[in-house]
C-alpha cells in the first residue's frame, strides 16, 4: 500500500512525533524546545514553515499532540480512532485547502493559528485521516516485539507488518531461534 506524496509524509511525522516517547523506558527524546524545532525541521516537507523557534509552551503542547496521537494507536476500533483524529483537528483548527503546487490539485489541511503544535496537530492528523480511509484501522500497529511498543502504519500489500522496524523484526527472529535451538538441546 503505498498512500499519496501528501499523505504518506505526514503519516510519517505522526509515527515519528509518537514514538519520541519510548512507551517501555519512558525515555523521552522531547526535552526541549529546541528539540521540537528540530523534530519539525527534520520533517521539512511541503508542509513546513521555516523559522519556526518552539518555546516550552510549544513543547508542552506537543508533547500532549503526541499523547493523543498514540490514543489513535491505543483505541480500541476504528471509530474510536477516528473519533481522536476528529478532535485533534478540530482543536488544530485544522481547515481543507486546495493546492495547486506539486503534480497536481490536492487537499491540504492547514492551520491559520501560527503555532508548532497547532501545525502538528493539522498535518499529522490529516494524514491518519488519509490513512484510516484507503487502509483500514487494521493497518494501524504496535511493535510485537518484547522490548518495544513503538508505532507504524503497515504500507505492506499484504498487512503482515508486525514489528515497527526491521531492527525489531530481526531481534525477534533471533530470538526466537535462539529459544528453538535451546529446546533443541
Amino acid at each position: 500500500m503505498d498512500f499519496s506524496h501528501y499523505s504518506d509524509q505526514p503519516v510519517q511525522i505522526a509515527v515519528d512525533l509518537v514514538n519520541t516517547l519510548d512507551a517501555i523506558s519512558s525515555e523521552e527524546k522531547l526535552t526541549s524546545p529546541e528539540d521540537v524545532s528540530d523534530f519539525i525541521h527534520g520533517h521539512d516537507g511541503d508542509w513546513c514553515k521555516p523559522g519556526w523557534k518552539a518555546d516550552e509552551s510549544d513543547l508542552e503542547e506537543v508533547k500532549l499532540l503526541r499523547s493523543r496521537l498514540r490514543q489513535v494507536f491505543d483505541s480500541a476500533d476504528e471509530k474510536e480512532a477516528a473519533e481522536v483524529i476528529n478532535s485533534i483537528l478540530s482543536d488544530a483548527v485544522a481547515v481543507p485547502r486546495l493546492s495547486l503546487h506539486g503534480e497536481g490539485p490536492h487537499l491540504h489541511f492547514e492551520t491559520e493559528e501560527d503555532s508548532p503544535a497547532k501545525w502538528l496537530g493539522a498535518v499529522t492528523a490529516m494524514g491518519l485521516t488519509v490513512a484510516l480511509i484507503e487502509g483500514g484501522y487494521e493497518r494501524f500497529g504496535r511493535c510485537n516485539s518484547s522490548t518495544c511498543a513503538d508505532v507504524f502504519v503497515d504500507t505492506s500489500r499484504n498487512r503482515s507488518r508486525r514489528h515497527c522496524s526491521d531492527t525489531c523484526t530481526t531481534r525477534e527472529n533471533v530470538a526466537a531461534h535462539r529459544a528453538r535451538q535451546r529446546k533443541e538441546v
